[in-house]
């Protein structure tokens, strides 16, 4: 996961949250990865659908949760998006002003992986076993 970029969807984790969070990219409505909008290091101020992480245990009592994203670390420098911002990785971290430096992190980057034809073959040959088990030979 630490190679992959970033995408709409993400699933992120806040030290001081109750429950995970989905990522919700508005920042880019141009480049696409996977068939998802890319998150970049301006993704920022509430950038998760609600109820972001439920509750925020920063403060006593807890309060509902509304994430104020004010900086990215461990983003990637080697690529740029619309000239200006660089993206996610699954590595990276976030600074919520209420929380602490470096408090939310990915679970999951928001991509699906697309199977190969290796794995598309070797999954028809298990399909044809489980149907006739005498009927085939696997390599």
């Amino acid at each position: 996961m630490k190679d992959e970029y970033v995408v709409n969807g993400a699933i992120c984790l806040c030290k001081f949250g109750t429950a995970p969070g989905f990522l919700k990219v508005m920042d880019n409505q141009v480049v696409y990865m996977n068939g998802k909008l890319a998150a970049t290091d301006k993704t920022l101020g509430n950038p998760l659908e609600a109820p972001g992480f439920c509750q925020c245990k920063k403060s006593w009592p807890p309060k509902p949760c509304t994430p104020s994203l004010v900086k990215w670390t461990g983003v990637y420098d080697g690529v740029s998006i619309n000239s200006s911002s660089s993206p996610l990785l699954g590595i990276s971290k976030g600074t919520c002003i209420l929380g602490c430096q470096d408090c939310i992190s990915f679970q999951t980057t928001g991509q699906i992986a697309i199977p190969g034809m290796s794995q598309i073959s070797n999954s028809a040959l298990c399909l044809q076993a489980d149907i006739n088990p005498l009927g085939i030979e696997f390599p």
